[in-house]
């Protein structure tokens, strides 16, 4: 222990300056570390999201780009000139095509998918580009299917080589003759240039039932396509990389990957030099100060107290003081460059604690600054109005003009807040997103002069953008005392609706809780009710006309659910139609209509029974399938079911329409076009449609008795489908006259609430025994 005591003052002197300067530099390495270590984290995150953005852009407008260009060079008047003429004319006029975009692949074939051009590049020994026929021609393009159902480009794997490749149909007038593509090959070089743009590293990988495989690395040298680099990427193991997949597309049964990944140690560098000179500048201070320490006379006890307690209080926190020593020159210039030390702690920490409450872009305060903002007015008895608001089309502005124009319009909203007198604060929460906190007031008048000041032109050079602003509006005292969370909630919630809605701007009002509630509800609850038949059927009565017989129903479903009772089709269509579950409810409601007329048919009663089917039916290859073995299982008349398709089912898709339409034709199901009038057919593709009947949708029906023009519609409609030679089926009759009107017009059938509202089964029984309307039977 007596080797510790230190009895000369200059000895104590020099310990003690060490110590205080090492709890000093301690502290300020504390606080740097903490800044470096978020900076890093931060520019890890944003190296890897900017690098994948990069890159999804460069790959969709190679994707946009192929095609847009093979429409161009589909319409050709020149190249479909000579596609009758002999091939090798067609094969230069294609070559020339190619060469304007320096596709690496361009091709051609028939609509039996025979390929009768094909041109591919490949490099020669020495590097140069050449072009030659690929071994493709002549042969059965089999992908063709999957290209013409789709509208971008593909993926195509030709003679060991992946190609991104665009189809589009040669017409002549309106008939298809073939279709051309062109594409570019997914490779080394395409990784490289990728990588240059992204910078970071670039490989592709073939994804299949046996594992992974890489076809291309941007950097070959440094990882090697069997290096383990890769397996532990994508398995997303690897700990020392940023890294990030990104799906290309199918190829055939496998699957083309995209990795993105770079070193840390690597995209940390200049972090690494910022620690190498802080570690010096630290070396070369301790070293500075034990010399000044050794100069320094027994006398300056006093200061150095005083410099021990300043280093406490800097250890607590606290910046505000400041050393002032009385004595020699050297003191008082130790105690200057003490007090400048802590004056650059306290400038790091408030750029830290700007950073972190303030958007990087705008400067205006952020998400944390309004959490706080609001928690500060949770104890005050002041209403206040959270109004949410965006711009809209901020993803079009930035893929059309590029991130800095993206950025100055965010920068001249951000002035445009600032200079308005209306808020008492404003935020913004990143991209196009703001909130801003104002005096309770009258909501509509507000917002009127907040649109009003956002809703101008932004001049940029020679580029002028009318921004359109949408808003939503939560009031304070609306919701549980202040509760943060729920006000920027119910702001969002609002402002959700109105985007929705294509609204202005929309006040928050609690049912938009409820609906969702709802809505989330019976989405969760749908596939249940399917499979445990919790559905019903209703059926509304068709009448003939001209015989005044009930002879038709249509097959209306509903939902009994346990709680809630009946559920009308309006609340959960839709929910099925989003959530991939059309093609169930579909399927339950064709069984349980073919189980009912097999019943009727039993009773002697001869009632033809109308489905709806969808969109996504029509799309669906087996549903066809699953309908006819149905129709053959019960051994059903060609009259017994008719199939309802809405207009705007077979816009989707005209020509796939029209194929599965024929097949169920010529299986003997009689085909109704439902809603005519509503959708956006043209009577060039009615013409077309394998249908046989036609249904004019209820809104030109139900006031023809005192709608001229409604009449002067249903009367040319009726016109057309019979000279088309349909039959039509007028819905939404409500009154006697109509029914007559119809009836001398010739209009086949008739349905509404004046025969009968759609009715359940057993009602529908009774009421067929009880009504004064003829009931069609089979004749004994």
């Amino acid at each position: 222990m007596k080797l510790l005591k230190v009895r000369s003052l200059q000895s104590k002197i020099l310990i003690l300056f060490i110590f205080l300067l090492l709890i000093v530099q301690l502290v300020s390495f504390f606080s740097t570390y903490q800044a470096s270590q978020k900076l890093e984290r931060t520019q890890l995150n944003n190296r890897i999201i900017n690098a994948t953005n990069v890159f999804k852009t460069q790959i969709n407008n190679r994707r946009y780009y192929l095609s847009a260009f093979a429409e161009t060079a589909a319409k050709d008047y020149g190249l479909k000139s000579v596609l009758e003429e002999d091939n090798k004319s067609f094969l230069i006029a294609l070559n020339n095509h190619r060469k304007r975009i320096n596709s690496n692949l361009a091709m051609a074939f028939d609509m039996d998918g025979i390929v009768f051009a094909q041109l591919v590049t490949y490099k020669t020994p020495d590097g140069k580009e050449k072009v030659k026929i690929g071994a493709g021609q002549g042969q059965l393009f089999d992908q063709q299917n999957d290209f013409i159902d789709e509208d971008n480009a593909q993926l195509v794997k030709l003679n060991g080589q992946l190609y991104q490749l665009s189809l589009a149909a040669i017409k002549s007038g309106d008939r298809t003759i073939g279709w051309i593509g062109f594409g570019y090959l997914i490779d080394t070089e395409l990784a490289q240039e990728l990588a240059r743009l992204t910078d970071v590293n670039i490989a592709f990988a073939i994804e299949s039932d046996t594992g992974y495989l890489i076809t291309a690395n941007s950097a070959e040298e440094r990882y090697p396509i069997d290096s383990n680099l890769f397996s532990a990427i994508i398995k997303k193991t690897e700990k020392h990389y940023i890294y990030q997949q990104y799906s290309l597309g199918s190829v055939g049964s496998d699957k083309l990957i995209a990795l993105l990944f770079k070193s840390k140690v690597d995209v940390l560098k200049t972090v690494g030099v910022q620690w190498e000179n802080l570690v010096l500048l630290i070396t070369l201070t301790l070293v500075l100060s034990i010399i000044s320490a050794l100069a320094i006379a027994k006398s300056i006890t006093r200061p150095i107290t005083q410099l021990v307690s300043q280093v406490k209080a800097i250890t607590h926190g606290d910046y505000d003081g400041n050393v002032a020593v009385e004595g020699s020159e050297e003191l008082y210039q130790l105690s200057n460059e003490f007090n400048h030390m802590t004056k650059a702690i306290v400038s790091r920490e408030e750029t830290i604690s700007f950073q972190a409450f303030h958007d990087p872009l705008s400067k205006l305060p952020n998400r944390n600054a309004l959490i706080n903002e609001l928690n500060k007015r949770k104890v005050s008895n002041l209403d206040f109005l959270v109004i949410q608001t965006c711009f809209i089309g901020a993803a079009d502005i930035t893929d059309t003009l590029g991130y800095k124009v993206s950025d100055d319009v965010v920068l001249q909203v951000s002035n445009r807040m600032l200079k308005s007198q209306l808020p008492i604060a404003c935020f913004h929460l990143g991209n196009e997103n703001f909130v801003l906190l104002v005096e309770n007031q009258s909501v509509s008048p507000l917002i009127e002069q907040l649109l009003a000041e956002l809703n101008i032109q932004c001049q940029f050079e020679s580029i002028s953008l009318h921004l359109q602003f949408v808003i939503g509006v939560a009031v304070s005292t609306l919701h549980n005392g202040h509760n943060v969370d729920e006000l920027l909630q119910k702001s969002n919630v609002a402002l959700q609706y109105a985007k929705k809605n294509k609204k202005s701007f929309q006040i928050y009002e609690p049912q938009f809780d409820i609906n969702a509630l709802e809505r989330l509800f019976l989405t969760n609850s749908l596939k249940k009710a399917i499979e445990q038949n919790e559905l019903v059927l209703f059926y509304q009565p068709k009448m003939t006309l001209d015989t005044m017989t009930i002879s038709h129903v249509e097959a209306l479903v509903r939902w009994q659910h346990p709680d809630k009772g009946l559920i009308p089709p309006d609340s959960f269509i839709s929910i099925a139609e989003k959530t991939g579950q059309m093609g169930a409810l579909t399927r339950w409601v064709t069984t349980a209509a073919i189980n009912q007329y097999v019943k009727w048919r039993n009773q002697g009663v001869d009632i033809s029974i109308a489905i709806n089917i969808s969109a996504e039916n029509i799309l669906d290859k087996s549903y066809p399938d699953f309908v006819i073995a149905l129709k053959q299982q019960y051994q059903l008349s060609d009259n017994a079911i008719t199939l309802e398709v809405t207009e705007d089912a077979v816009v989707a898709d005209p020509e796939k329409a029209t194929e599965i339409l024929s097949y169920l034709s010529e299986q003997g199901f009689k085909l109704s076009i439902d809603d005519y009038g509503t959708g956006y057919s043209s009577l060039a593709q009615l013409k077309q449609l394998p249908v046989q009947e036609l249904k004019i949708d209820r809104s030109f029906v139900q006031n023809l008795s005192t709608d001229e023009s409604d009449k002067i519609i249903v009367h040319s409609t009726l016109e057309l489908a019979h000279n088309l030679g349909l039959s039509v089926v007028a819905e939404g009759i409500e009154d006697e006259p109509t029914l007559l009107w119809l009836k001398s017009l010739g209009c086949e059938l008739a349905q509404g609430f004046f025969i009968s509202k759609p009715l359940p089964v057993d009602t529908l029984n009774l009421w067929m025994e009880n009504t004064s309307y003829n009931i069609n039977r089979i004749e004994a």
